[in-house]
């Protein structure tokens, strides 16, 4: 009889933690614009833990290490939870397109690319959408200056979504073969990467 080996092993764990960790830290790379909003590297390395560990690392080291984020600035605290939310989808589609059949299919390049372009373009949507939602209806702000703040966020977070499919389809690429010689992806995340 074949014992069933629970999901989060150790090795889950701690590329959890490491991935967490840089979500974090890629999210202190940013240039501030204005006091809306920020272009960074934070969505990148969440693609990234998404293309690299599948779509519930992905997802949950995303929304960890960007919420640890919020916690550091008293502006962006109250809205953590919603960060946690928000950011989650970006590895966790991310990791369920770039992970999809990847038994039979191994990594391809156009998975990746298509994984990190959906998962930063769905947060973009509901990014703009909770704003629209705080900034119209919960702090009944004008409708001309809850337009001006979408329009800003809007040309950030298309930044932060194109820098994000770039650095971590690049990223993903360079540091798989690396985690696979480490035996990371043994029983983790099925075979190397196949060329696209």
């Amino acid at each position: 009889m074949q014992t069933r080996q629970p999901y989060f092993t150790a090795r889950r764990l701690a590329a959890f933690g490491v991935m967490s960790a840089l979500v974090f830290v890629s999210s202190w790379m940013q240039i501030p614009i204005g006091e809306v909003t920020r272009v960074h590297l934070g969505n990148g390395f969440c693609a990234l833990t998404g293309l690299l560990f599948g779509p519930a690392i992905g997802g949950f080291a995303s929304g960890v290490g960007s919420m640890l984020f919020d916690f550091t600035n008293p502006l962006y605290i109250a809205e953590s939870w919603l960060t946690f939310i928000l950011k989650f989808f970006i590895g966790f589609l991310a990791g369920a397109i770039s992970h999809y059949r990847v038994a039979e299919e191994g990594f391809t390049r156009i998975k990746d690319i298509v994984g990190a372009a959906v998962g930063a373009a769905a947060y973009v949507m509901l990014y703009l959408g909770k704003t629209l939602v705080i900034k119209l209806w919960l702090e009944h702000q004008a409708l001309g200056a809850v337009q001006a703040q979408l329009v800003t966020k809007l040309a950030a977070s298309s930044i932060n979504a194109v820098a994000a499919v770039f650095v971590s389809v690049l990223l993903a690429a360079a540091l798989r073969p690396a985690l696979a010689r480490a035996g990371l992806f043994g029983g983790l995340t099925g075979p190397q990467a196949k060329k696209a």
